[in-house]
């Protein structure tokens, strides 16, 4: 963990989706942020399978986990498995810009 990653504030899955959400609504349609919730849900999920309760303990590896779940548990077609993990780079991107969660990711 570098230095910077140990200055991380602990922020759960639910309030960083939240915090995403509200940021997307300066510059984005009723319809593009109720798509964002709705494909943001099962990430959340996987983290409470998961016990993952901090952003900030996420590594590449469970981005990798939380992927195959994806795709093994969602039944989804191939064009809608890419709009949800297009969706979940944008909301971890977001995360790792402003420390919500590791920039390496």
């Amino acid at each position: 963990m570098t230095a910077k990653e140990s200055e991380l504030e602990p922020i759960d899955p639910q309030s960083a989706r939240e915090l995403f959400l509200d940021h997307k609504e300066l510059d984005c349609s009723e319809a593009t942020i109720r798509n964002y919730r709705y494909r943001l849900k099962p990430f959340l999920k996987w983290c409470e399978e998961n016990d993952i309760d901090n952003l900030n303990d996420i590594s590449g590896r469970d981005l990798q986990t939380y992927r195959l779940w994806r795709r093994e548990t969602g039944d989804l077609k191939p064009v809608t498995m890419r709009m949800q993990m297009a969706s979940f780079r944008v909301f971890i991107k977001w995360a790792g810009d402003r420390g919500r969660s590791p920039e390496s990711l």
